[in-house]
């Protein structure tokens, strides 16, 4: 059993011996190797163990072939993890582009395809003359491991291999042993199922196939569980009783809600409070009906100087006089009424251009506008913004990309050469807040790469490709290193 720095892995003898087999191979000269493999036989942890722990020495590509991906985006995804600018068209050969990107370079290489049987054969004969090519450069030295179901590639792989020097290597992924099928059992599904449980999954351990994916399948199995809940408060009385208190509550603050003056309400009640003024009390024995006609005459003087006391002049507020004469300059003579625009509302249409001002006393017709217009005093110079430009919404992640550690990765979704593009790409995705938008400069061009989430392995970055949206995965993502990506920001700066 082997230790990895984050999780426990179990390698058996028989995965052992053909990850030693394929180090041997792809480790001192150029190779096209073929592992086939049953469903459920371990293929995929097979390749990806492979690039993990027995080929990190290499500069590495990984492809995780999908029924709805094409031949563009396998090309695109092999090429942009091992070419250090990958600056091609996906629609030319491969090894064409391979070639002329490294024609002077030298390189160390491995490539591993995941269900290389879903591939076309246009793709594969690429693969086929881009490892027939490295045979024949010193410089280079080119592995090209497929894994694919039994009997699928035999035939293609016949018809390119015959007659030549050059054939490919064939291994094949064996059942485990009964030993290993147990010892595989116990420790990475048994340890995982409930007791209730238990006695169902060893019962069907009898009957399955000696194959870690069939055996990983039985800890998946669900039973039917009778789920007794009991209540917290602990009888029927008390959960009535509880329910009759919270109506009892809600009831009141609804009654409390509605008892409580509207904003019109309590504006009219201060209103007359503060307005009207409190008049002395008249004396119990007093008579009002004995007053005198003096004594009426200066009760009512009291209330009306009352009533004005603390009163301010308030007609600076008034809005500007209109006028039928007004003074300028160049006017056409017109005997119709004309309103004053006021020096602050000049002010505030040219410091909000582009804006909407809201209508004030002083803001003229488009009649008066279109007068004005030709004494330079234009009101309609606002500019309406274009509704077909596009909103930029994101902003650049360098400093929180650089915080991240150079050991880990990221996923790279695109690269596009400006930033509306950018933001067309994020709605229409609409990745959330995992999403992070950089700049980089390539041949002299700048362009914006749009990475996902982070991730402390290459191989944690790769599996969850898996969980990205049907529409991201046909673009091809691709794990990038976190240093790389670090670099390129600090060129662009």
């Amino acid at each position: 059993m082997g230790y990895t720095h984050q999780s426990r892995v179990l390698e058996l003898k028989t995965q052992i011996e053909l990850l030693e087999r394929l180090q041997l191979l792809t480790h001192f000269n150029s190779n096209f190797v073929h592992v086939s493999g049953a469903v459920g036989s371990g293929k995929t942890w097979i390749a990806q163990r492979y690039l993990e722990a027995w080929a990190n020495d290499k500069n590495q590509a990984l492809l995780m072939c999908h029924p709805n991906q094409n031949d563009e985006q396998h090309r695109t995804t092999i090429l942009s993890q091992i070419l250090p600018e990958p600056l091609f068209n996906p629609a030319d050969n491969l090894a064409d582009s391979f070639a002329r990107c490294m024609a002077h370079e030298s390189c160390d290489v491995v490539i591993v395809i995941d269900d290389a049987h879903l591939l076309s054969e246009l793709v594969l004969s690429e693969l086929w003359q881009l490892a027939l090519f490295s045979q024949r450069q010193n410089r280079w030295n080119i592995n090209i491991v497929l894994f694919a179901l039994p009997n699928r590639l035999d035939k293609w792989l016949s018809r390119l291999s015959q007659g030549q020097e050059f054939n490919p290597v064939d291994l094949e992924v064996e059942l485990l042993s009964s030993q290993e099928a147990g010892r595989f059992f116990e420790q990475l599904v048994m340890r995982f199922v409930d007791d209730d449980m238990e006695r169902r999954v060893r019962n069907a351990y009898r009957t399955v196939a000696h194959r870690p994916g069939c055996i990983m399948a039985l800890g998946d199995q669900k039973v039917e569980k009778r789920i007794i809940v009991r209540s917290i408060v602990g009888s029927p009385l008390n959960i009535a009783l509880i329910v009759m208190v919270l109506l009892v509550l809600i009831s009141g603050g609804y009654w409390w809600l509605m008892s409580q003056p509207t904003p019109d309400e309590a504006a009219e009640s201060i209103t007359q409070q503060t307005v009207i003024p409190t008049l002395p009390e008249p004396d119990a024995n007093t008579n009002q009906a004995s007053l005198t006609l003096e004594q009426q005459s200066a009760q009512a003087q009291q209330l009306a100087d009352l009533s004005f006391a603390g009163a301010e002049d308030d007609s600076t507020s008034l809005p500007p006089e209109v006028v039928d004469d007004p003074q300028s300059v160049g006017v056409i003579e017109d005997h119709s009424q004309r309103v004053v625009i006021t020096s602050e509302v000049v002010d505030a249409l040219l410091l909000n251009e582009g804006q909407s001002v809201p209508a004030t006393n002083g803001q003229s017709t488009a009649d008066d506008a279109s007068s004005e217009g030709a004494n330079g005093a234009d009101a309609s110079a606002v500019q309406t913004p274009n509704p077909n430009q596009a909103t930029i919404n994101f902003s650049f992640a360098k400093d929180q990309l650089n915080r991240f550690s150079p050991r880990s990765y990221t996923l790279q979704l695109a690269a596009v050469k400006n930033l509306v593009d950018a933001q067309a790409f994020l709605n229409r995705h609409d990745l959330g807040d995992n999403v992070y938008v950089y700049p980089a400069i390539r041949n002299e061009a700048k362009w914006f790469i749009i990475t996902y989430d982070n991730y402390p392995t290459i191989q944690l970055a790769r599996d969850a490709v898996a969980q990205l949206p049907e529409s991201l995965q046909k673009l091809g993502p691709w794990a990038k290193s976190l240093n790389q990506v670090q670099r390129e920001i600090a060129q662009a700066n």
